[in-house]
């Protein structure tokens, strides 16, 4: 497959941008108190995959994209998960601060 010249050095100014995300997420998942590393880890494994993804596009590497699309299909949906079940959590009422049964004024 033949790309333009020009949309390679926006996949290469894009896969430079992300790692400055990576660095970013990767500095904030070391900071993060045990029991909540989870959350930034996939932040970083999601610009780290991110940044593969973009350089074999640029390089014109389409294998990559079979073999790296799968691993960010699984990590955004652990993301979408996670996220999903912290809303809930958070709009769930904390056990025993419930309102009182029937009503009651």
């Amino acid at each position: 497959m033949d790309i333009p010249d020009w949309i390679r050095w926006i996949f290469f100014v894009f896969a430079a941008a992300q790692l400055l995300f990576v660095y970013r997420a990767a500095h904030l998942a070391r900071r993060a108190e045990p029991g909540r590393r989870t959350g930034p880890w996939l932040e970083v494994a999601d610009h780290a995959v991110g940044v593969v993804l973009s350089v074999g596009l640029a390089l014109g590497a389409l294998p990559v994209l079979v073999v790296v699309a799968p691993v960010l299909l699984v990590v955004l949906s652990w993301q979408g998960i996670r996220s999903v079940l912290a809303r809930r959590a958070a709009t769930a009422p904390a056990p025993g601060t419930g309102a009182a049964p029937g009503g009651g004024a």
